[in-house]
C-alpha cells in the first residue's frame, strides 16, 4: 500500500467525487497498516482491527469506534462538557500570566492545552495530568518523531525518543484503564464509548492503552498549533484585535454592576461572534497543510473520467486547495478573515467557492468527528487571552512564524520556531475577575 501508484487530486470537483465514493476510496486500510506502526499493538489486536475493516459484513472494531466517536462528539451536551472542563482547568494557567510575564508562547500553550484538554477527555484520572512533567512532553516527543516510527525500521534505535515516549504513554494509559470503572462520570462520553467497545472486543489493557496513544494524536496534535496560529494572527494585527474585542463586548460578555467581574458566555460566542469564527477558519486555510489519503479498493472511474487502479493511493493536498487562486481569488495568499463572512451590504458577496476547497477537517465518510470540539476550544481559549491580556513580541513586532511538518498524522503543523512574547494585563482590566458560563 505504501509503495503503490499514487494519484494526486487538486480539483475541488474531483474532491467531491472522492467524498461520494468512500466505499471504494477508503481511509480505513491506512488505519490497519500504518496504525500498527504507530501504536505497536500485537497481532491478535491487529486481527480484531482488520475484521470487517470497511463494514463489509456488518460492524467491526474500526467502524464501531468511528461511529461511537461521531455519536459522542456530535452530541452538543457532550461537547459543552468537554469545553467547560477544559476552560475550568485552564483558568489557573491564565491567572499565572498576571500581571506580566515573558515566555516562549508555543511551549506554554502546548503544555497548558495538553494538560487541560486531556483532563476534559479522561477526567481526574487523566494520566497526562497525573504524571504531567513526564507524559505531556512524552506525547510531543512521540508526535515529533512519528514519521520515524512509521518507517518501522528498528524503532528502538532509529526512533528511540519516540519509542521511549510511546512506552511511557502506554504505561500511563494502561494504569488509567485498570482503574477505570464504567459508572464514573468525570470523563467524556467519547472515552466511555471507546472503553465500552474495547471491552466488547476483549482488548487487553496493554493493547487498549496502545490504541489510546494513537487516538491521542487526534485529540492534541492539531489543536495546539491551531490555537497558537489563531492567537498569533489576532495579536499581530491591531485592527483585527480591536474588531474582535468589540464584537465580543457586544455579543457575549456579561458585566457585573460594579464592572469588577466579567463573564464569557461561551455558547453566545459560538453563535454570534462571526468575525472570530471567520478568523479561525482563515487560520485553518493558511495553516492546515496536510494531505488526506485514500486507498483504492477496486478499479473505478473517478467522475466518470479518470481510471483509478485497485491497490493505488489517492492523495488530496490541503496546501494546494487552500492556496488556490481559482478557489479563493487573486489574494489567496493574504490573511483575510472577511472572505468567510456573509455580507449583505454589497461590499463583499457571500463566499461562493465550493466547500471542497476548504478541507481542514477532511470530508466525506472520514470527516473529523472532533471538529466541533476543536472549533469551540480554539475560539474559547483565544478569547480568554484576547479579553485579558496584551501580547507583544519581545524582540519587536509580533510576527506569525512559518510552520514545519513533523508528522504525517498532523494537518496543522507546529511553528518552525517558537515566539518569545511579553504578556501583560490589558490596560484597565488588571483588577477584573474573569469567568465563564456555557449558556
Amino acid at each position: 500500500m505504501l509503495s503503490g501508484k499514487v494519484y494526486v487530486v487538486t480539483s475541488p470537483e474531483l474532491v467531491n467525487s472522492i467524498n461520494r465514493n468512500s466505499k471504494v476510496l477508503a481511509f480505513n486500510p491506512f488505519i490497519a497498516q500504518v496504525g500498527k506502526r504507530i501504536t505497536s499493538h500485537d497481532d491478535a489486536t491487529g486481527r480484531i482491527i482488520q475484521h470487517n475493516l470497511n463494514g463489509e459484513s456488518g460492524p467491526g472494531y474500526v467502524t464501531e469506534i468511528h461511529d461511537g466517536t461521531v455519536a459522542a462528539l456530535g452530541d452538543p451536551s457532550s461537547v459543552e462538557k468537554i469545553i467547560s472542563v477544559m476552560l475550568q482547568e485552564s483558568m489557573p494557567y491564565l491567572d499565572r500570566l498576571e500581571p506580566e510575564i515573558e515566555m516562549d508562547f508555543f511551549l506554554w500553550l502546548r503544555r497548558t492545552v495538553t494538560r487541560c484538554t486531556t483532563t476534559a477527555i479522561y477526567g481526574p484520572g487523566n494520566p497526562l495530568a497525573r504524571d504531567a512533567e513526564k507524559l505531556d512532553d512524552a506525547f510531543w516527543d512521540f508526535d515529533n518523531d512519528l514519521n520515524l516510527l512509521i518507517l518501522d525500521l528498528f524503532p528502538s534505535i532509529i526512533a528511540s525518543k519516540a519509542h521511549r515516549a510511546r512506552l511511557a504513554l502506554t504505561n500511563g494509559f494502561q494504569h488509567y484503564f485498570q482503574k477505570y470503572t464504567p459508572n464514573q462520570t468525570e470523563c467524556s462520553s467519547m472515552t466511555h464509548s471507546r472503553r465500552s467497545i474495547n471491552a466488547k472486543y476483549s482488548l487487553t489493557p496493554s493493547n487498549a492503552a496502545r490504541l489510546e496513544v494513537g487516538a491521542l494524536l487526534g485529540v492534541l496534535a492539531n489543536i495546539v498549533p491551531t490555537i497558537f496560529y489563531t492567537v498569533m494572527h489576532i495579536f499581530s494585527s491591531l485592527e483585527l484585535l480591536r474588531s474582535i474585542r468589540e464584537e465580543l463586548e457586544a455579543t457575549c460578555i456579561h458585566r457585573s454592576p460594579d464592572g469588577k467581574t466579567r463573564t464569557l458566555k461561551v455558547l453566545a460566542m459560538r453563535e454570534k461572534c462571526n468575525l472570530l469564527h471567520a478568523t479561525f477558519k482563515e487560520t485553518l486555510r493558511h495553516h492546515a497543510l496536510g494531505t488526506s489519503v485514500r486507498y483504492v479498493r477496486e478499479d473505478m472511474l473517478l467522475d466518470d473520467k479518470y481510471l483509478l487502479k485497485k491497490g493505488s493511493v489517492v492523495q488530496t493536498p490541503m496546501a494546494v486547495l487552500h492556496k488556490s487562486p481559482a478557489a479563493w481569488g487573486e489574494d489567496a495568499a493574504a490573511f483575510r478573515p472577511s472572505r468567510f463572512l456573509k455580507v449583505t451590504n454589497g461590499a463583499e458577496k457571500e463566499l461562493k467557492q465550493t466547500p471542497a476547497a476548504f478541507r481542514p477537517f477532511g470530508g466525506g465518510a472520514s470527516l473529523c468527528p472532533g471538529r466541533h470540539v476543536a472549533t469551540m476550544e480554539t475560539m474559547a481559549l483565544a478569547v480568554m487571552l484576547v479579553l485579558r491580556f496584551e501580547i507583544e513580541g519581545v524582540n519587536g513586532a509580533l510576527v506569525v512564524p512559518g510552520s514545519k511538518q513533523k508528522s504525517l498524522a498532523t494537518n496543522v503543523f507546529p511553528p518552525e520556531k517558537d515566539v518569545r512574547v511579553r504578556i501583560t494585563n490589558r490596560q484597565g482590566h488588571g483588577d477584573v475577575r474573569w469567568g465563564f458560563v456555557m449558556g
